[in-house]
């Protein structure tokens, strides 16, 4: 991709790799949300890096040990269990029946959708069914793994590390959701899905150190640049669902967060923090205190 944009990609959750030095005295993509003496930390996160990407920023630790609470995009302990992750691999399948994505999409694409999936040393068999996000992901996942990823990503790390502490953690929104929205991305518009996902797909090395260059930053305009621009622009049904609509429905959470007095640690994907429907612009319009934290 030309740029690192949050279609299946960002869903697969800005899955990039982390190569940059943090800089010292720099900000961060971790905020701290007050209202009054209440306040929550809201962290921006990379879901897969590389085991040489570690320790991570020390805003996120500082986050983390003064939080009573970690609230996740959804229920992660949940999400890993063998029903979900069946329920998860049926998702990203049309119904036996059905007509699959070699109806949907014109055979010029079908065939480049082949090209690139055997490129990956994977048998033409195995499209056979899968949605345009099983495909995806697939070759997302895939792509990572030849650059180098092989470690847990942020949110996978501190769940690890709640758990170990006995700190309790939650999630904004139920594994259902979640699954509903894998199942529906590109339904409706395969052609400009697969084609715009491939573009990504190929182009994704040359932005990598920018991308999280922009995140250990925590530089909300280059975020909004790299992640959200082109999304907004030429898939705005994806961006809608999902960005701008899943902010919206946890705003209201992070509102009642703020209502009382133990501490929570919310981490969601960085491209929903940046720009106007982002949730720190989202959550200063509310009126509340937001800072940056800062090493």
């Amino acid at each position: 991709m030309m740029k690192f944009k949050q279609g299946i990609l960002g869903f697969v959750s800005l899955i990039i790799l982390s190569v940059v030095a943090l800089p010292a005295a720099a900000d961060s993509s971790v905020w701290k949300v007050s209202s009054g003496k209440n306040l929550v930390y809201v962290g921006g996160t990379l879901h897969v890096l590389r085991q040489s990407d570690y320790p991570l920023p020390s805003e996120f630790d500082r986050a983390y040990k003064g939080a009573d609470k970690l609230v996740f995009e959804t229920d992660l302990e949940k999400l890993h269990t063998p029903e979900v992750m069946q329920r998860m691999q049926q998702a990203v399948r049309y119904p036996e029946g059905i007509s699959g994505l070699d109806k949907r999409v014109s055979a010029a694409l079908y065939q480049r959708i082949v090209k690139v999936w055997t490129q990956y040393g994977l048998p033409v068999e195995a499209l056979n069914g899968l949605r345009p996000s099983g495909i995806v992901i697939t070759l997302t996942m895939l792509n990572l793994k030849q650059a180098g990823v092989d470690a847990q990503g942020i949110d996978d790390f501190y769940h690890g590390q709640a758990f170990a502490d006995g700190k309790p953690a939650g999630g904004l929104e139920s594994v259902d959701q979640q699954i509903g929205l894998l199942a529906g991305m590109g339904a409706g518009d395969e052609e400009t899905f697969m084609r715009t996902s491939l573009d990504e797909l190929e182009a994704s090395d040359g932005i990598l150190n920018e991308m999280v260059d922009a995140w250990r930053r925590g530089s909300l305009a280059d975020l909004e640049r790299l992640v959200i621009d082109d999304m907004r622009r030429q898939s705005p049904e994806a961006f809608r669902t999902l960005i701008v609509d899943r902010n919206q429905k946890w705003l209201p959470q992070i509102d009642l967060m703020l209502q009382d007095r133990p501490v929570e640690f919310v981490l969601v994907g960085s491209g929903h923090l940046a720009g106007n429907e982002g949730l720190i612009a989202q959550l200063q319009q509310r009126g509340y205190r937001v800072e940056q934290v800062r090493n």
